[in-house]
């Protein structure tokens, strides 16, 4: 009787091998959102701001930031040991991109909706963050904000991707990619808005990739053998 409930609370036993691979799994998600983003964000206009199709990418956005940073977490922990301060700063400053990224997309979301009419200038000031666009209103925060999101996204990518390379534990491949990825948004400077949104296609790549390389390589320790004795 004994061996049959250790039998199966072994079964049920959650380690933390297996979280870190079904954390790669959001990774894939956020990949793939960040991806289809690209293709059924609306116009940035105020317009758009009061349709049903802008609420629903704004929560996707929103859901796809929660996902990378879920499944950015599994992709440091699973080679923790090997990528030493570098692989820790690039993850700290690559995760508060994505903590940045939920707070502008929960304003977009939530807040701008409701402003279209009262304050249709702040709106605009919003929206032209992104796309190069001068205010003509004090945005208050928002402005600083979305600098040092850009500089997070950049860095902290850059810093993680050259850590994932050098630790061998994941494909170095798919190391260089995610450095590759967050370097390449610089560009977005001569790209116009919203051509600029391709620049996200190699960072979901590079998240899918990780992240599938996470979640199907789980490198179980050996099980345990139950005696009977």
């Amino acid at each position: 009787m004994t061996n049959k409930h250790q039998t199966e609370d072994n079964r049920w036993k959650v380690t933390g091998t297996d979280l870190i691979r079904w954390l790669g799994l959001f990774a894939i998600m956020a990949g793939i959102l960040y991806i289809g983003i690209q293709f059924i964000h609306p116009s940035d206009n105020i317009t758009s701001v009061n349709s049903s199709k802008w609420v629903l990418v704004a929560c996707l956005t929103i859901a796809m930031s929660l996902f990378s940073l879920i499944g950015m977490t599994g992709i440091y922990t699973k080679q923790v040991n090997k990528t030493g301060w570098l692989g820790l700063i690039g993850y700290v400053i690559f995760s508060l991109f994505w903590l940045v990224s939920m707070i502008f997309s929960f304003n977009e979301a939530f807040v701008l909706p409701l402003l279209t009419n009262d304050a249709p200038e702040f709106v605009e000031g919003m929206l032209g963050i992104f796309g190069g666009t001068r205010s003509e209103v004090n945005l208050g925060i928002f402005t600083v904000l979305a600098p040092i999101a850009g500089l997070f996204y950049t860095l902290g990518g850059l810093l993680l991707g050259i850590a994932t390379f050098r630790a061998r534990v994941l494909p170095r491949w798919a190391g260089s990619l995610l450095s590759f990825a967050a370097v390449i948004t610089l560009a977005a400077a001569i790209i116009p808005h919203p051509f600029d949104r391709l620049m996200a296609i190699p960072m979901g790549l590079a998240f899918i990739w990780l992240g599938y390389t996470v979640w199907s390589d789980p490198r179980k320790a050996p099980k345990r053998t139950i005696s009977s004795h």
